[in-house]
């Protein structure tokens, strides 16, 4: 189990995901999207990135700026860049000067083309590129005025070429001067490129103009990656990139240097303040670290969570849609296959059964002292049920307008509307419902699990008391024996349906313990299964948990597959509901998790020894709906 941890700045799972469903909506394929220093489309791995830039904007205009990234890689790069003129054009860069400015000019350039073709084929995009452009707008003014202190001429004309591109010009400065012409020349071209070529050759004419005096650009704002897979002189692969030597750069005259006079930076673009800039230098030697080409760097367990669940959008139809439905309305058959019916990130789950023992002397007095602490309730709650129950049976059952003719009749003549049948009295019958509780038995319940058994003993004696057929699954993940090729999963049955209604079977209730780590999605799916043997008419499953899903290779996208889990059990027509039991008293973050994962159906307890107090209101008006 882990922890919510709230002080941890993490990537929302279900913005990810509903990035993801809108990649592949717009680029009709598979495509992969991940968080990134800059956004850019990688062909060879069909991997889309969104930039880390928009992690900062607290305004409101984040997710438009997320998904105005999107729409330029997965519609403008994907179906209208021809990528076979970006690899003859990073190709031909190894020889010339200034070549990380002509890399990114060319990159801004196809930008600006291929979003105005997005905006053509869908209108609905044009809003979050406005978003895109104002924001870019203030970012590059601001910048310009830093290159301008700085004397970073040729950074300082790359963001003089965007704020003139977008209609907002600036004043170019004396070092500068020369290439106006250039410049009005290059902006009025930009509008009439109709293809990758035609940008190419532009972006190449403008920067043949520029004085190769000049020292290349420091700052990377943009990227653009080819088809080719392996590293080349300009489009360097991150294991090319890595520093040749384990310990140190010495080297004796002997030994061969393989060097680049490309620098990379470790400038971090937010910076913006005046005067001599702390920690700036050009990284040119030194030891392996996990500073890889452009900027970027490899993901780390401790980086924000980045959830590998792929979106299942079906394509779209029009040339509008509706971001906010994405999450509801995706298609899950893709995460939940025929070749992986337990959802994709369960597909090495090994299951494991394990049953209760023999309840124990111990177990036995335990349980006793348990039932005695809920007796009050568990008998006040079943009182209120079997009345309800009684008094629909036995209600009146007169003035109908359909059923045993009455004798009375009166009322034929005085009333315009008489009621002259009845019915006899039906006998009583039990509720045609069935429960399944699944308890999260990880490491993390170690502090409650004592008032949690308390909740269960409630919940067992309740349902036994009205004859109520139900089980009992306490589940883990076995942390130890987890790997790459198989991850165990046990689920504990405390108390299966067919003997959940004799008597001693309470007592295998107090042999749930905390254990180890929990996959919750696989938990419910297997729930389900169970479920949908039964017979009953209204199914209902409850879990009990205390934080996130955390499982070996699924803490980053346990929440969405969990998410993923309850919709498919609830489009089988049962009721899911999560029950979530605090550390104190629930924050926001705790209780906006819970409905990400169970929507409107989920119940936060403040505090474990509360369960009995919450839980007791939540069975009877559950029951009290199938009376």
């Amino acid at each position: 189990m882990k922890f919510l941890n709230f002080a941890e700045n993490q990537t929302d799972p279900f913005l990810h995901l509903s990035l993801s469903d809108l990649a592949e909506t717009l680029s009709n394929s598979d495509s992969e999207v991940q968080f990134a220093f800059h956004s850019y489309f990688r062909p060879p791995e069909n991997l889309i990135t969104v930039s880390h830039y928009w992690n900062d904007i607290f305004d409101g205009r984040q997710f438009d700026g997320m998904k105005s990234d999107i729409y330029l890689r997965a519609l403008g790069n994907v179906h209208f860049t021809n990528f076979t003129d970006v690899d003859r054009y990073l190709s031909s860069l190894q020889n010339k000067p200034l070549r990380s400015f002509r890399k990114q000019l060319f990159a801004l350039v196809e930008d600006m083309r291929i979003e105005s073709l997005c905006i053509l084929k869908r209108p609905g995009m044009s809003d979050a590129f406005k978003t895109r452009s104002a924001l870019f707008q203030k970012r590059f003014r601001a910048r310009l005025e830093v290159h301008n202190r700085q004397n970073q001429v040729i950074d300082s004309l790359f963001c003089a070429i965007y704020l003139q591109a977008i209609g907002k010009p600036v004043a170019l400065g004396d070092n500068l001067a020369t290439y106006k012409p250039y410049l009005r020349h290059l902006i009025a071209e930009i509008r009439k490129a109709k293809s990758t070529k035609d940008v190419a050759v532009l972006t190449t004419a403008f920067c043949d103009e520029l004085s190769s005096d000049h020292a290349d650009m420091t700052t990377e704002y943009l990227t653009m990656y080819g088809t080719a897979a392996s590293s080349s002189a300009v489009v360097e692969d991150e294991q090319a990139r890595e520093l040749k030597s384990d310990d140190t750069m010495e080297a004796t005259d002997k030994e061969d240097k393989e060097t680049y006079d490309e620098e990379m930076n470790t400038w971090h673009e937010e910076q913006e303040q005046e005067g001599s800039n702390f920690l700036q230098f050009d990284l040119e030697e030194g030891a392996k670290s996990d500073l890889i080409g452009e900027g970027e760097r490899k993901e780390e367990s401790g980086d924000q969570a980045f959830v590998s669940v792929q979106g299942a959008s079906k394509q779209s139809e029009g040339s509008q849609f509706d971001e906010e439905a994405l999450l509801e309305s995706r298609d899950t058959k893709a995460v939940a296959s025929a070749q992986d019916p337990l959802g994709e990130a369960n597909r090495n789950v090994r299951e494991v059964i394990r049953h209760a023992e023999k309840p124990s002397g111990q177990d036995q007095d335990a349980y006793r002292t348990a039932k005695a602490e809920i007796q009050f309730a568990e008998k006040s709650l079943r009182t209120a049920i079997q009345k309800t129950i009684e008094q629909k049976q036995i209600a009146p059952r007169s003035d109908l307008h359909f059923g045993r003719l009455n004798r009375k009749l009166l009322r034929l003549l005085t009333d315009e509307n008489p009621r002259l049948f009845y019915k006899k009295n039906a006998p009583s019958t039990k509720l045609d419902v069935t429960f399944s509780l699944l308890v999260d038995c990880s490491a993390s319940m170690y502090d409650k699990m004592e008032e949690t058994r308390l909740g269960i003993t409630l919940f067992h004696e309740t349902l036994k008391g009205l004859d109520i057929k139900h089980s009992i699954t306490g589940f883990y993940e076995d942390a130890f024996d987890a790997d790459d090729q198989e991850q165990p999963n046990t689920l504990f049955q405390v108390i299966n349906y067919n003997r959940s209604t004799q008597p001693n079977e309470g007592p295998k209730i107090m042999q749930l313990e905390p254990e180890e780590d929990n996959r919750d999605g696989y938990a419910i799916r297997k729930a389900a299964e169970d479920l949908s043997e039964r017979n009953e008419k209204h199914k209902i499953l409850l879990v009990f948990t205390d934080g996130e899903p955390s499982a070996y290779d699924y803490s980053e996208n346990g929440i969405v597959d969990t998410h993923e889990a309850v919709i498919q059990t609830r489009k089988k027509g049962y009721e899911v509901i999560g029950v979530f039991l605090s550390n104190g008293e629930p924050q926001e973050k705790e209780k906006n998790t819970m409905r990400n994962i169970y929507g409107t159906q989920s119940l936060v307890i403040p505090s474990a020894n509360e369960i009995p107090a919450y839980l007791t209101p939540l069975l009877k008006r559950l029951l009290l709906r199938f009376v």
